[in-house]
């Protein structure tokens, strides 16, 4: 793998026998993500470059999960985008949303995340950065200082129509191939679980919704992900971990949506 992509670089992800080859390794791939004491991204990365790029990102979460993350979260948004925004319309819990709800983003996808980190008040930066429209990867590693936590940066002063990129420990590992939210939010996503991450804390509540209502992925049907805060053995930091239970504000706001929902339909 190593040596096909000397040759054909990251475009040789679209290949079909790369395609073939990156399922046909996928427990090789496993072995070393699940290795004690765990690898670091970048040994990952130089052992299996095609898996992170955006197709091979989602490819490799729907052999872990049987999900197609894209696909789950397309259909899910489309589904209850426009209620969950109907429902801040009518309940805006403060006055970050007020202010979401004023500026008129005509990118449903976008305006849902943002709706969801304002009322568990987490903050945008604890997922999502921003950079030059023109930032090559390079530019972007000098001048954010990108934490050990996935995050999910967009090239120019919007979060819609944008090139993104995602960051892991603090390096930039892939470039998406299509530039809108969604396809970035799925390789977001993919990410904790393909690399064994826990959910940052900054953004836990938001990234459990998704988890949850949009890829409906739900530990107590069967998870290894225990509850509460642990320290990352990776970075030494105090992190959330997927809970076996639901969240409280997550079960507060997944109820009262479920009963907003029944009535406006």
């Amino acid at each position: 793998m190593e040596e096909m992509h000397l040759h054909e670089g990251i475009s040789g992800a679209e290949r079909g026998d790369v395609c073939k080859l990156m399922e046909e390794t996928y427990w090789l791939q496993r072995h070393m993500i699940n290795a004690t004491p765990s690898p670091t991204i970048a040994d990952i990365k130089t052992k299996w470059p095609y898996l992170f790029t955006q197709r091979h990102i989602y490819g490799h979460f729907e052999q872990l999960t049987d999900k197609k993350v894209l696909r789950c979260l397309e259909l899910s948004i489309q589904e209850c985008g426009q209620i969950i925004i109907e429902f801040f319309k009518s309940k805006p819990t403060n006055d970050d949303i007020r202010s979401i709800l004023s500026r008129g983003e005509n990118d449903v996808d976008a305006m849902v995340i943002q709706l969801l980190l304002a009322h568990f008040k987490e903050k945008l930066d604890g997922v999502f950065l921003q950079a030059d429209e023109f930032a090559t990867p390079s530019d972007v590693q000098h001048s954010l200082n990108l934490p050990e936590s996935p995050r999910l940066i967009f090239l120019g002063q919007s979060l819609s129509n944008q090139r993104w990129m995602l960051s892991l420990e603090g390096q930039v590992v892939c470039e998406g191939a299509q530039p809108n939210f969604i396809t970035g939010l799925a390789a977001l996503f993919a990410s904790f679980y393909n690399f064994n991450l826990q959910y940052q804390e900054e953004a836990a509540c938001t990234l459990e919704f998704v988890q949850r209502r949009f890829v409906d992925i739900n530990p107590e049907r069967g998870s290894k992900a225990k509850k509460g805060k642990v320290t990352s053995k990776k970075t030494g930091q105090v992190v959330q971990k997927k809970n076996a239970t639901v969240s409280p504000p997550v079960s507060s706001l997944l109820r009262k949506l479920a009963d907003f929902e029944w009535n406006f339909v």
